[in-house]
């Protein structure tokens, strides 16, 4: 088999040959520049630390770790890389992908979907197809999954700690309990907003509705009482002569009082009002 594969070398076996070789001195310029960008990060988030901006530091943390993710997958593509190389002659001899080489075969054609920077991906995915068919998905790698196809954004306690991680490695004594309660208070005012914007209604912001109705009707209440009293006031002032040389009887059933004009209350024939 290795002197045919010297003499004739099937088109498959060079096309997927070449591409893996390719691939990995691809891999290995990426790698390096994501690699500066993770140093360039952990530099950022050390100063943000020293300087007490601990919420940049906290967003680039964000961003620190999409590179790790990267870098990650990188890690993954070339371990299958290397085991078609190996498994190449292996592929040779069968019209149907071997058992030993379904994950790397289905993994690389994943891969080329979601890893934009390694083009070679996609020849390989070309090659890979036209000879074995379309892959079996259940047979990419797990980890390669979750690192593309089913990533998301990174929790809150991660990029904590990831900030955390970097301030002990370079000896800077940090504790996140402010931030945590920064982004506590976010998190809520956030909830609240999104309560508002989609319009629900309940019992909490009903309660809240009531309260504010009551606050606007004491308002205009006072307000009411308000324009009483200086009508009051003014009319005490206009008709203060005519009071003093009115009988004792009329003072009686109307008493002016700071808040307005309050009738006496009626007493029995005889009777002594207090």
């Amino acid at each position: 088999m290795n002197i045919f594969l010297r003499c004739f070398k099937p088109k498959f076996y060079k096309k997927s040959k070449s591409t893996t070789s390719y691939m990995k001195i691809r891999l290995d310029i990426v790698r390096k520049k994501r690699i500066a960008m993770v140093n360039f990060l952990k530099m950022d988030i050390v100063d943000f630390l020293k300087n007490g901006l601990e919420y940049n530091a906290y967003t680039r943390a964000e961003m620190l770790l999409e590179e790790l993710r990267i870098i990650s997958c990188y890690d993954i593509i070339e371990r299958f890389c290397d085991s078609i190389s190996e498994n190449l002659s292996l592929m040779l001899k069968k019209r149907e992908c071997p058992e030993e080489c379904k994950e790397a075969v289905s993994s690389l054609i994943h891969a080329a979907a979601w890893v934009p920077d390694v083009p070679e991906l996609k020849d390989l995915r070309a090659v890979f197809t036209k000879r074995f068919g379309s892959f079996i998905h259940s047979s990419v790698n797990h980890e390669l999954v979750e690192k593309t196809e089913l990533r998301s954004r990174p929790s809150r306690e991660l990029k904590i700690q990831t900030v955390k991680d970097i301030a002990k490695e370079f000896s800077i004594d940090w504790d996140p309990t402010a931030l945590n309660l920064f982004l506590l208070g976010q998190t809520s005012s956030s909830q609240i907003d999104d309560k508002v914007e989609t319009g629900t209604d309940d019992s909490k912001i009903r309660e809240e509705k009531s309260i504010v109705n009551d606050q606007s009707e004491n308002e205009s209440v006072l307000s009411e009482s308000w324009t009483r009293d200086s009508l009051s006031k003014g009319s005490l002032s206009s008709s203060s002569s005519s009071s003093l040389s009115s009988p004792r009887r009329d003072s009686e059933k109307k008493k002016i009082l700071p808040y307005g004009l309050i009738s006496p209350p009626r007493t029995k024939p005889g009777g002594r009002n207090n």
